[in-house]
């Protein structure tokens, strides 16, 4: 129903009763409020939801009154809902989406104190009297806001504040050339809200030049940007041209086997001239490449060395600022180095102080000296004393001469012992 599929299908959209109120002319907004905007709400439901099933990023009363059809027959209150719609800002018409923001602060500084304040009262003017009519085109702006979105996720990192095509841009996303148009106005919403910038080509409206930013901000395209993307596109050109040449080379050498094996001769060298011809297109092209992908790595060596150069001037402003914020200079430096030094002499000359032994007022020096004196003479008179006694040998001898006279202890007999007979 509605070109919208079943399971996404809102419930009052299944009942009956509810659709052939829906598809009835609006009343009064003073008689009945709470049905009024119950109403408008359930149309700008059905809008947004056929829209975004069918990628519909831009419509008309006209188009839609083709698709909400019930019995052959439009709803007859579509031209109040895209009023209400249009004054609460959901859709706008294409002619004001496609305005694009200045670029110049002259340019933004008029549309801020001109040209806006103009719009925005004539806008305000306009939506009081104003009637739509069938060939009037909006845009759904929440739709695009979604979809622009997932455009961005779909560009590969790589790709990111380079310059492509939209052919190129079609082939990233998995579109054909079906999609041009509603691609333009993603990338239109992009550029307004300052994430994608954009050239277009006075002659051929097709002819974009397209670069996304990192999703925080975008820098204007420059020559030489263009010209990376010329070179690039001229090496993608010269590798598909070898390619093909090498395919139909292959192509004349088995030919020319062919006509080897059949005895053809002549067709055979033919082919093998033809061969040769191409082997120099080829070598031609390759060189051409070759010069291509030099000058490619030249540019990015380029990018790389100026990146480097901006992070030495920041290294330099950093030195800098924190030699003016601690006030470091040379004879600063060597100002405290000396005075470093003495307090280092101050110190090495208290240590040395410290480590002199204390004085005892207590007893003198020559006292101590006699007290030892006395101790030594003491020592030698016991030594002497040690010397003087005999040694062990001459009391041995002494002990064999001494002799003392006793009496001779007499003699006794021991009684037998009769052993009686048996």
């Amino acid at each position: 129903m509605f070109e919208i599929p079943e399971q996404k299908l809102p419930d009052f959209a299944k009942d009956e009763q509810k659709i052939t109120v829906l598809f009835a002319p609006l009343r009064n907004r003073t008689v009945n409020p709470k049905d009024w905007e119950h109403k408008i709400n359930s149309w700008k439901t059905l809008i947004s939801i056929y829209c975004a099933c069918n990628e519909i990023y831009s419509f008309c009363l006209s188009s839609l009154n083709k698709v909400f059809l019930r019995n052959g027959r439009p709803p007859l209150c579509l031209k109040e809902v895209l009023d209400q719609m249009l004054r609460e800002g959901s859709i706008q018409q294409i002619d004001r989406f496609l305005v694009k923001n200045s670029t110049t602060w002259s340019g933004w500084a008029t549309d801020m104190l001109l040209k806006k304040p103009l719009a925005w009262s004539f806008g305000k003017l306009k939506n009081t009297i104003y009637v739509t009519t069938d060939d009037c085109t909006y845009v759904d702006l929440e739709l695009i806001k979604t979809k622009s979105n997932d455009l961005m996720n779909k560009i590969p990192k790589d790709h990111l504040n380079k310059v492509i095509s939209l052919p190129e841009l079609l082939k990233f996303i998995n579109e054909n050339s079906n999609y041009t148009q509603k691609l333009k106005l993603l990338l239109h919403y992009l550029e307004k809200d300052g994430k994608v910038c954009l050239e277009v080509s006075s002659s051929n409206d097709c002819d974009y030049k397209i670069k996304f930013g990192d999703g925080i901000s975008v820098k204007p395209i420059d020559e030489v940007d263009i010209g990376i993307h010329s070179l690039e596109k001229n090496e993608t050109t010269l590798l598909e041209n070898i390619e093909k040449l090498e395919d139909e080379m292959e192509k004349l050498r088995g030919q020319a086997k062919l006509q080897l094996s059949k005895g053809h001769r002549q067709t055979a060298k033919t082919c093998l001239r033809k061969k040769h011809e191409i082997e120099k297109k080829i070598q031609k092209k390759s060189d051409a490449l070759h010069n291509i992908q030099i000058m490619l790595e030249k540019i990015k060596d380029t990018h790389t060395d100026a990146h480097v150069w901006e992070s030495y001037k920041l290294a330099l402003n950093s030195f800098n600022t924190t030699f003016k914020d601690s006030n470091l200079s040379e004879d600063a430096i060597e100002d405290t180095m000396i005075k470093l030094g003495e307090v280092l002499d101050i110190h090495e000359d208290i240590q040395t102080a410290l480590s002199h032994p204390v004085k005892d007022t207590s007893t003198s020096e020559s006292d101590l000296e006699q007290e030892l004196a006395d101790l030594i003479s003491q020592e030698d008179s016991l030594t002497e004393d040690s010397e003087e006694q005999p040694a062990p040998d001459d009391f041995e001898a002494r002990l064999k001469n001494l002799s003392i006279n006793l009496p001779d202890v007499p003699e006794t007999k021991k009684p037998k012992l009769e052993v009686p007979l048996i």
